[in-house]
């Protein structure tokens, strides 16, 4: 009796379809990150060259109407026109700009920095540390980010100090908690295991094996934050709460051009466009680093 020969059943490991998805998905992530780092870049080259603007608070009398109204954009020597007070509008921006930009590096490294520090040892070291240590994080979780930060301010003071110190106290928690997670799960890794029972010790196993898997996930939660200090940070000078005038932040010269809306709308829209280009280039940099990731399986609202 003869037999036929059955074929053995090759797995498949990769799809030419799955992978040419794959491929364009990473593309696309590349082109989203290289036009985010590029719209950051001009933006941060504008806050850096505002000196050429001139001063922000020198007073332009003699571009007010004789009504008093400031004069629109285009205007002779003022390109996007001037505030209620006559101070010339591009020098506010760019000043505005440099300092909301500021806070959002300093308070954006702060927070992820601590948040990092936290997360990775609650999660590797575990124990009643981590237990601690993430009971804290779920306090400063459940608090509301507005009042806070109204609360805060009021205890550290306003200014660039205090805002920075306020975003980091709102922001550190998040991070921390996105890492913890991270760190549990690379902590249970068969070769994490492995280096530990071969009398590697917690210190370098955590550096050596762990924090490098980190880095990707850091930088997306990097780019996410620096949106929302941007936002924050400008919602609380908008508030009264950071920056005070006539000290030039996006946040506050929002709060005065609502005032002078009705007869300048220039003064609103000027540093609202700033601010919506910041957190553009922040969301930007950060979903391309999403899909540049090839474990990452998240759709997003850039997806067709």
């Amino acid at each position: 009796m003869s037999t036929v020969p059955v074929r053995p059943k090759i797995p498949l490991t990769a799809r030419p379809a799955d992978d040419g998805a794959r491929a364009a998905r990473a593309a696309r992530g590349r082109r989203l990150w290289l036009a985010g780092v590029c719209l950051l870049a001009v933006l941060a080259a504008a806050a850096l060259l505002a000196p050429l603007a001139g001063s922000p608070y020198t007073l332009h009398t003699d571009s007010l109407s004789s009504y008093g109204l400031p004069a629109g954009v285009g205007a002779h020597g003022h390109p996007l026109g001037t505030d209620a007070l006559g101070r010339d509008m591009l020098a506010r921006s760019l000043y505005g700009l440099r300092a909301t930009l500021v806070i959002a590096l300093v308070a954006n490294v702060t927070s992820v920095g601590l948040g990092t520090v936290v997360g990775l040892i609650a999660g590797f070291y575990q124990g009643w540390t981590g237990q601690v240590l993430m009971r804290l994080v779920d306090v400063f979780l459940s608090v509301p980010t507005v009042l806070s930060g109204l609360a805060l301010a009021s205890i550290v003071g306003r200014g660039t100090t205090g805002i920075i110190i306020v975003v980091t106290a709102l922001y550190w928690a998040w991070t921390a908690r996105l890492v913890h997670g991270e760190t549990v799960r690379l902590r249970r890794r068969g070769y994490v295991e492995a280096a530990l029972a071969h009398g590697v010790s917690r210190h370098t196993a955590l550096r050596r094996h762990v924090l490098p898997h980190l880095s990707t996930i850091l930088l997306n939660v990097a780019a996410l934050n620096g949106a929302a200090v941007v936002v924050v940070g400008a919602g609380l000078s908008y508030l009264g709460a950071g920056i005070q005038p006539p000290t030039p932040e996006l946040g506050n010269m929002l709060a005065d051009g609502s005032d002078s809306m009705t007869y300048a709308p220039h003064t609103l829209f000027v540093p609202l466009v700033l601010v919506v280009a910041t957190v553009l280039a922040f969301v930007l940099i950060a979903e391309g680093l999403n899909r540049s990731n090839p474990l990452s399986e998240r759709r997003s609202w850039l997806d067709a």
